[in-house]
């Protein structure tokens, strides 16, 4: 595929290295703009400039409105070839959390130590700008793209991407025409501890989960626990009759619908590399649960799925230690999906398991509801990816059965059915997304630059 085309690629790759400076600087205003979804200055600022930007480099730039929420943005260039890449990203960013834990000022980018600390530098603002600059290397060098390009970029991904959902319902057809491609780049994947860039076949599914309840009045003294109904014991009660101490999920019908693990799944899984004591190390413990090691933790990773217990609030504990019975208790989880299970009918399974049991009382709020999407591993968009990954990195690429995080991927997959989708991208294991000090290794955004610049070749 790259026959004939060496020396623009390494005259774009050149210009890569020649501009790396004004590069980062764009890096960094990106990342001045707090675009946490309810903040409207932040998301227009964060809109105008990624807008501006693509008009500089003479993509066709759609805004997307949506009464109450935040827009898309959608660019597009033709290219000599109708086959078109679909880069999807968002430009919202979770918000920066207690500042006195950040190192530096989350919306003040800061570089040393070899990275790039902000927040949204990798959830999802670098990689987002990553193929734009991808992009600009190769118009640069020469006039015409071997491909065409979709960059499309939502502003409430962190929040269910509400507003999106929102103008599909309203415009179906036209969400389909507008995202209309050959393969969809997701919005980003990893490199791991020993500088191995991933691409990830998929994207996780979730069903978050808020269980309430409140047992009396008011909190009472501890000496009236012997004979009032107390909050947080019937929240544990309630959270036991989920998983037992085995992690089996006790949810009736729960296990009916995850997909068996494939031939073309367990080949991935062999060859897939886990740093297990590195991850224990970071972690401090000695074994996994269940003392899972080898391909049997990587199979439980990636084809099984979880409920896990996020956070438990209960007698008001963050304004002090009382000695109450607590009118009031609620727990946060989370739950994981694996193919082929659909996020609405597993929030339904979870409700009727509590009511089932006798846990009326218990209030059930579903928070989020994403069906998990899955690449097929053993497609040509795979040799086209390995194919870009060895001309920029000296170790070879790591295929993922889907990145763990769950992701609105089911909204495109519905509008292309069959489309497919993978992420790939410049963030690592220690990028720490949604905590403080977040931050990007300047090595690994200048390699996702240019294996994208490759792969628009190679595609």
């Amino acid at each position: 595929m790259l026959k004939g085309n060496e020396q623009t690629l390494q005259a774009a790759f050149a210009y890569v290295d020649e501009h790396w400076d004004e590069l980062l600087e764009e890096l960094k205003t990106i990342c001045s703009y707090r675009s946490v979804n309810t903040d409207k200055g932040g998301i227009q600022g964060t809109v105008d400039f990624i807008t501006k930007k693509m008009e500089q480099l003479d993509i066709e730039v759609h805004r997307y409105d949506v009464q109450n929420g935040n827009p898309f943005l959608m660019g597009y260039k033709k290219g000599e070839s109708d086959k078109t890449l679909l880069f999807y990203n968002h430009y919202d960013v979770v918000t920066e959390g207690a500042l006195e834990r950040w190192i530096s000022p989350p919306y003040e980018p800061q570089i040393r130590d070899g990275r790039i600390w902000a927040r949204g530098i990798s959830d999802n603002k670098g990689p987002l700008l990553a193929r734009i600059h991808a992009y600009q290397a190769l118009r640069a060098v020469t006039k015409t793209l071997p491909i065409s390009v979709k960059f499309f970029s939502e502003g409430d991904e962190e929040a269910l991407s509400t507003s999106l959902k929102k103008y599909i319902r309203e415009n179906t057809a036209e969400f389909s025409d507008i995202v209309r491609a050959d393969a969809i780049i997701w919005e980003n994947s990893r490199n791991d501890e020993m500088n191995r860039p991933w691409a990830s076949f998929g994207v996780g599914g979730e069903v978050g989960i808020e269980l309430s309840v409140k047992s009396i009045s008011e909190d009472a003294h501890a000496r009236m626990g012997v004979i009032l109904p107390n909050s947080a014991w019937r929240l544990v009660w309630a959270l036991a009759a989920l998983k037992d101490e085995n992690e089996k999920i006790l949810v009736e019908h729960f296990y009916d619908q995850v997909a068996p693990t494939t031939e073309s799944d367990r080949e991935v899984l062999e060859a897939f590399p886990y740093e297990e004591e590195l991850i224990k190390n970071r972690y401090g413990i000695d074994h996994f649960v269940l003392n899972k090691t080898g391909y049997d933790l990587k199979e439980r990773m990636y084809t099984q799925p979880s409920l896990t217990i996020c956070g438990i609030d209960a007698g008001e504990v963050a304004n002090g230690m009382r000695g109450v019975v607590p009118c009031f208790s609620r727990a946060k989880l989370s739950c994981r999906l694996m193919m082929n299970q659909k996020a609405e009918e597993i929030a339904e399974l979870i409700k009727a398991h509590l009511h089932n049991k006798g846990f009326d009382d218990i209030e059930v709020k579903i928070t989020d509801c994403v069906s998990p999407v899955r690449t097929p591993s053993d497609i040509s968009l795979r040799k086209s990816l390995e194919e870009a990954a060895a001309i920029v990195y000296d170790k070879p690429l790591v295929i993922e059965l889907a990145q763990q995080g769950a992701g609105p991927a089911m909204l495109f997959r519905k509008a292309c059915p069959g489309v497919p989708i993978v992420g790939i991208g410049p963030g690592s294991t220690a990028s720490a997304h949604h905590a403080p000090n977040e931050n990007l290794y300047l090595e690994h955004y200048k390699k996702a630059v240019k294996m994208t610049i490759a792969l628009m070749f190679t595609f």
